[in-house]
């Protein structure tokens, strides 16, 4: 008896908050895309009804309407699936301590010793969905996995989807995970599976019949030791994550694909960028560019300075760096900005050489996070970012696997 883990994973999370908010796409295939009328784009999210047709993640809009005539598309919405996340919270919060949220759909909790029975967490699984149905709405579900570790309980919600409820007990292991493929396991990707490949690791019981020294070997560290220990259930620590950069990527709507638009998207993004630095209390190091231009050409450059939070000075950085753009290359259909090698308020020493205009420039930036953090992100903006400022198709608000968007933070 070890279940200490509970681990929910929502079923197509986008697709599913749409048809329990749409009655009329409820049992119907849908997908859901960043803006609609653009043939070219991608699905960031299918209904199961969709993925029965072969539709998923990544499914163009052409290739979607092949594989599955009556689709029915829908713009994204990140601010009603933040909101119904945020209700999710609160809704298994009530019946679970949620110790942690890994993604939009994704969150577990650790269960107390006299709950670890697995009559008791099997309970506490239905529980759960119980309230999500009646709090949330039927057409919202959740696959939920229960096992010793926290990688198991992983692992134990996706076996079963949608709507499941796997328990994983040391009884159990490892022929419970015979039937997974070495793809589903997190921590092995591609490159990972050649190398497993090449170690005459094909399938998941061979992955658990391997040595320890072999997966360290295979891994060439300790996260083949962790993946070992993990299989057979024990609770490893989870090394501690440190935030690495700050960004936004964005496929331009077809108003803006100049360079002028691409340009004012660049510097929208950056505003949005600074303002998340700000809130954070981090200060960036480095500044990278990449843009796509047409469907084929990539670009992209880096620039460093000393750690700031300036939008000045990285505006400055921006303008530098876009000047050095091809100017014979197709019209830019895609653009992204990154603020990298982050430094903490904690570990940052000022500049001896700061003067008063850098102190009230500072001060002026933090009353503009203000004033948008309450009247709306468009309210108040550096000139360069006004065209896309202006549009609503520029660079909105967007849900990323490792960031759910703060709607106070995000107010647009």
């Amino acid at each position: 008896m070890a279940l200490r883990y509970l681990f929910i994973d929502f079923d197509s999370f986008f697709a599913s908050v749409e048809q329990q908010h749409d009655p009329g796409l409820r049992g119907r295939p849908v997908g859901v895309v960043p803006s609609l009328g653009v043939e070219t784009t991608c699905c960031i999210a299918a209904s199961y009804e969709a993925k029965a047709f072969g539709v998923k993640t990544g499914t163009s809009v052409r290739e979607a309407r092949q594989l599955c005539p009556g689709i029915r598309f829908v713009a994204g919405n990140h601010r009603l699936y933040v909101q119904v996340h945020q209700a999710i919270h609160r809704c298994i919060h009530e019946v679970i301590y949620v110790d942690a949220v890994l993604s939009i759909d994704e969150m577990y909790g650790r269960l107390p010793p006299h709950w670890q029975a697995p009559a008791i967490a099997r309970a506490k699984a239905l529980e759960i969905k119980r309230a999500l149905a009646e709090k949330i709405g039927p057409h919202t579900r959740a696959s939920i996995g229960i096992a010793p570790n926290r990688f198991l309980a992983k692992l134990a919600s996706k076996m079963e989807k949608p709507d499941g409820l796997v328990a994983l007990d040391l009884q159990d292991l490892p022929e419970a995970l015979y039937r997974l493929r070495l793809e589903e396991i997190t921590g092995i990707g591609d490159g990972m599976q050649r190398r497993l490949h090449n170690a005459r690791i094909f399938d998941m019981e061979a992955l658990c019949q391997a040595e320890r020294h072999q997966l360290h070997r295979i891994w060439g560290s300790v996260e083949g030791d962790r993946m070992w220990h993990q299989l057979r259930g024990i609770e490893v620590p989870s090394p501690e994550t440190q935030r690495r950069s700050i960004g936004h990527s964005h496929v331009l709507p077809p108003s803006l694909r100049t360079f002028h638009g691409a340009h004012a998207t660049l510097h929208r993004m950056l505003h949005k960028a600074c303002r998340r630095l700000r809130a954070l209390d981090y200060f960036a190091v480095e500044l990278s560019l990449q843009v796509k231009f047409g469907f084929e050409t990539r670009w992209g450059l880096a620039a460093r300075c000393f750690p700031t939070q300036d939008n000045v000075c990285l505006a400055q950085m921006l303008n530098q760096l876009w000047q050095q753009h091809p100017i014979d290359a197709e019209r830019p259909t895609k653009v992204a900005v990154t603020l990298a090698q982050l430094v903490h308020a904690n570990s940052h020493t000022p500049s001896l050489f700061t003067v008063d205009d850098d102190r009230r420039r500072a001060a002026l930036q933090q009353a503009m996070d203000r004033v948008n953090r309450q009247y709306g992100g468009r309210s108040l903006y550096y000139a360069e970012a006004m065209e896309a400022q202006r549009s609503s198709e520029a660079a909105p608000m967007r849900i990323s696997f490792t960031h759910i968007p703060d709607l106070e933070l995000e107010n647009e």
